[in-house]
């Protein structure tokens, strides 16, 4: 898969610093997201679960332009 660096740039410029640009792009190609959960914090790894468990909040993140990047970085739809 070709990895757009400008998207792997806004995700990790999003990230606050929290994302490793070596560990987003070796998930990206392989499509292992679990990789990337992995990598984070043990607080980011509750906010994640969080976001997860509340229908709202997670299809607000969904929304996002990152989110998005991301659907399309580990195989959604290509739009």
């Amino acid at each position: 898969m070709d990895i757009n660096k400008s998207a792997i740039d806004q995700i990790l410029n999003s990230s606050g610093g929290k994302i490793d640009r070596d560990t987003l792009e070796k998930a990206t190609k392989s499509g292992d997201a679990q990789s990337l959960v992995n990598s984070l914090s043990d607080k980011d790894k509750q906010k994640l679960n969080n976001i997860l468990n509340d229908k709202e909040q997670l299809e607000q993140v969904l929304k996002s332009p990152q989110a998005q990047m991301l659907l399309k970085m580990f195989g959604g739809k290509n739009g």
